[in-house]
């Protein structure tokens, strides 16, 4: 028993040096070179007070696990800081909700042209949540993998206008978004409110543009308006006490499932498509909130937005390239 107990603490001490050597490369906020030095050298020297046939063995664990110990007790209390944010993240979005109004401050509606620089601009607008008529899920996928896509969901009113939501992991200049960065509490969650000529364009006119993918969402407009309050409430309390984005529980897609109503959608916790945003599509499927008479990969083609579309600043609004968009485009 006591081979068994000592075997589980040496697999233990191992584990948490390899996780505490990556949260040091992700997560303190020093250079680069001296976390790449860190993330070597912490590991070697828990290992070496750990395992090494010296002297003193009980001393060198008694240190080590005292080092671990810091190490964690300051990973898990750490609350994100503040920065130089990015242009396109320097402000939060915030939300005043007055029975059916509800007024976004810091919406943004950036401007975006092929190979210039974008241009932020954020507004106050104000919606009227008795006249939000339905949502779309937007998916913009990318990199080599399956797995590797970008989730949104866009809430339409009757005035025709949209707002979108997309939760990311808000960036410093110059900095890059990383998934693996993702999972030790380098980046705070961003939960971001914009236009659709605003999100869906800032991808589309990348050099090479990202594709987007629009899927009308089966629901009715009193589920999807308790979702988008609960969305709209979500960002306040981020605001307020700012979190970690989290590649496993705190994403793009885990946020959105972690906040939808139970009479929109429930994904049990084993259920690997709730984790991986690659998966939406066919999840969706399933759970009947978008067509599914045509196989996920197929349906995508048809929904994917072509490159020929006519960017924004050719529509006196946003609501005009919206409609554009669904009536002249893809008839979402």
């Amino acid at each position: 028993m006591r081979r068994i107990a000592l075997y589980g603490a040496n697999v233990l001490v191992f584990v948490l040096a390899v996780f505490c050597a990556l949260a040091i490369r992700y997560w303190v906020p020093w250079p680069e070179w001296v976390r790449d030095v860190g993330a070597l050298t912490f590991p070697v020297l828990i290992l070496g007070l750990w395992f090494a046939p010296l002297q003193w063995l009980r001393l060198r664990r008694g240190v080590a696990a005292l080092l671990l110990i810091g190490v964690l007790c300051a990973y898990w209390s750490k609350s994100p800081a503040p920065q130089d944010w990015r242009d396109l993240h320097s402000r939060e979005a915030w939300v005043e909700i007055d029975g059916d109004r509800a007024t976004i401050h810091n919406y943004r509606d950036a401007l975006h042209d092929p190979g210039v620089a974008s241009v932020p601009r954020w507004t106050t607008q104000t919606f009227d949540l008795s006249a939000i008529e339905g949502m779309d899920l937007i998916l913009q996928p990318f990199g080599d993998l399956k797995a590797m896509e970008h989730v949104m969901l866009s809430f339409h009113f009757a005035d025709g206008r949209h707002v979108v939501v997309s939760m990311e992991a808000r960036q410093a200049r110059g900095a890059q978004f990383d998934p693996l960065a993702g999972f030790f509490r380098r980046d705070p969650l961003y939960p971001e409110l914009a236009t659709e000529r605003d999100l869906f364009w800032e991808r589309m006119a990348r050099t090479p543009p990202d594709e987007i993918q629009i899927f009308p969402v089966r629901q009715s407009p009193q589920v999807v308006r308790t979702y988008f309050e609960r969305i709209l409430r979500f960002t306040n309390e981020v605001h307020r006490k700012p979190k970690f984005y989290s590649t496993l529980t705190e994403s793009c897609m885990t946020s959105f499932i972690n906040l939808a109503p139970e009479r929109f959608a429930s994904v049990p916790w084993y259920d690997l498509r709730r984790w991986i945003p690659g998966y939406a599509l066919p999840l969706f499927q399933q759970l009947g909130l978008v067509d599914d008479s045509l196989p996920a990969d197929e349906l995508a083609r048809r929904n994917t937005l072509p490159t020929s579309v006519l960017p924004p600043s050719a529509f006196p609004s946003d609501a005009a390239w919206s409609a554009y968009l669904r009536n002249g485009v893809i008839q979402a």
